[in-house]
């Protein structure tokens, strides 16, 4: 019966053990192992279990993929208002002094200029910002005072043939004594002005200085002249009697105003004006200038097509004398160049493009995240023990002087920085934790952490940069377990170079030096 129930409970007990021997997965599902091992182990003061499971783990992956999509805006490109090449309207008024350019010999002679206006518009395009070249349409007019006097004698006919009164009395001088004779001579001009056209600029000026100079073929749409006033005293004398007379019969004194002769056409063949501008571009929108300056104009060759004769004033009664023309077709008239000077007034009007409306392809750039999920299986081992306490005295280190701290420090105490940073890269993080370690042997050595930086930038900058390092330092050190009060954290901004030369040139510089204070408050 004993021996029964020893076999009773051999029987039992791998089924405890496999029961124990269950356990559950991190994420809360039960798995039961595949195949478990039990060893026991029985000593004085303690019984291990280990036991051998399999399970199964979820694996999350999370995977960051660039991407980019194509699209489309709308840009706006804005025309330079400042570029002065281009395409101009200019349009100008003037005014001033003008004359037909010409002379009366005699002594009581002489022609004098008066008003002179002009009208002129035309198309510019200016090749470069200073230069450019013009063409247009002008209406100007020419115009001169003639004044003429002194006396004219007349012998005979112009065949040679002696005078003849109008009582067929022949034989006698005819003189006319000219006085207060003023006429008008007029002409309106229409010219096509091709020019060369310069604008400049100075920086410290709003406006511009603005010159033309250019040639302008011209004819003239009117050419008249007129008499304003004019008398003259016919008398004759007889040489046979000695005898002159005066005031009688037809040796009267005559008013041309309102004679046939007193107006009339001048005969005139085209001409080529030179011509010169020259003022100030006054700037009014970033389109128009305001031009203000003066203008001169010449005739270059004879406009006088005249056939020039003596000065006469024929009737049915003087027919000896000749056809009255004005004074520009008498032989006392010399070359005619017409010209006029004033001043003017003025627009430039610039085309400036409007401003382009563009459509531009661009891609979107952005980071897409994927997270992938995988199922792993692993076998793990499980020891389960009792362990009775056994108490054993704590070894401490052996303690370092402060001169063997202070060369074991020297040997990584350089930490370096990119530039302009002051975070911490991983080997100098392996770098301040072997200075922890060293520092842990003597427990009562302190250090000093000076922060520096390399002289590119700006001084009160790199004074903030160098604090912020020897800082970084600092707190690394803390959390290493180092304690606040051994610990000294200077600044030295780029006031101290690196005395390791085998460095690049201000790289070395970008830096933090970990120094162990002695007792004569000198730091290594």
């Amino acid at each position: 019966m004993k021996h029964l129930w020893l076999i009773v409970l051999a029987a039992c007990s791998p089924l405890a053990l496999r029961a124990q021997a269950e356990t559950v997965c991190k994420d809360g599902t039960s798995s039961v192992p595949e195949r478990t091992e039990v060893q026991e182990q029985r000593n004085q003061d303690r019984i291990e279990v280990t036991t051998l499971q399999y399970f199964t783990d979820t694996l999350t992956c999370i995977t960051y993929t660039p991407d980019s999509v194509a699209k489309q805006r709308e840009e706006v490109i804005k025309t330079d208002s400042t570029d002065r090449r281009g395409h101009y309207i200019e349009a100008y008024l003037g005014m001033g002094y003008g004359s037909l350019g010409y002379q009366l010999s005699g002594a009581a002679n002489r022609v004098n200029g008066s008003f002179s206006g002009l009208v002129q518009l035309q198309y510019a395009y200016f090749f470069h910002p200073n230069f450019g070249i013009g063409a247009g349409l002008w209406f100007t007019n020419y115009t001169s005072i003639a004044h003429i006097g002194g006396n004219y004698t007349w012998t005979q006919y112009t065949n040679g043939s002696p005078l003849k009164d109008s009582d067929t009395e022949q034989n006698y001088y005819h003189t006319a004594s000219v006085h207060k004779w003023r006429e008008r001579e007029t002409l309106h001009n229409i010219g096509i002005p091709i020019s060369l056209q310069f604008q400049y600029k100075e920086d410290d000026w709003k406006g511009r200085i603005f010159m033309a100079l250019g040639i302008a073929p011209s004819f003239s749409v009117s050419k008249k002249y007129r008499v304003l006033e004019g008398e003259i005293a016919h008398s004759a004398y007889y040489p046979a009697w000695n005898l002159t007379l005066e005031n009688m019969h037809e040796f009267v004194t005559k008013d041309y105003r309102n004679a046939p002769e007193s107006k009339g056409e001048l005969s005139v063949r085209p001409q080529v004006a030179v011509f010169a501008d020259f003022g100030a571009l006054l700037p009014a929108t970033p389109q128009i200038d305001v031009f203000v300056g003066g203008y001169f104009n010449i005739i270059a060759n004879d406009a006088n097509s005249s056939t020039r004769r003596d000065i006469g004033w024929r009737d049915t009664q003087f027919d000896f004398m000749e056809q009255y023309a004005g004074a520009y077709a008498t032989k006392n008239a010399s070359a005619s160049h017409p010209f006029e000077v004033g001043l003017k007034v003025g627009i430039h009007w610039h085309y400036i493009k409007p401003d382009q409306h563009k459509t531009v392809d661009y891609f979107e750039y952005f980071t897409r995240q994927d997270t992938t999920v995988k199922t792993i299986a692993r076998c793990d081992t499980v020891v389960t023990e009792r362990i009775e306490p056994i108490v054993t005295e704590e070894v401490k280190p052996e303690e370092m002087d402060i001169e063997q701290v202070a060369a074991e420090v020297e040997k990584l105490n350089k930490i370096y920085f990119a530039l302009d940073s002051y975070h911490l890269t991983n080997k100098a993080k392996r770098y301040l934790s072997s200075i922890v370690d060293i520092l842990n042997n003597a427990p009562d050595a302190k250090i000093a952490i000076d922060g520096h930086a390399s002289v590119e930038g700006d001084p009160t900058h790199n004074e903030i940069l160098s604090q912020n390092r020897a800082n970084s330092v600092y707190r690394y050190l803390l959390r290493a377990g180092l304690k606040a009060e051994r610990v000294v954290v200077l600044g030295h901004g780029s006031r101290i170079p690196n005395e390791d030369t085998e460095r690049e040139e201000l790289k070395r510089d970008r830096r933090v030096e970990v120094k162990v204070i002695r007792e004569n408050n000198e730091s290594k």
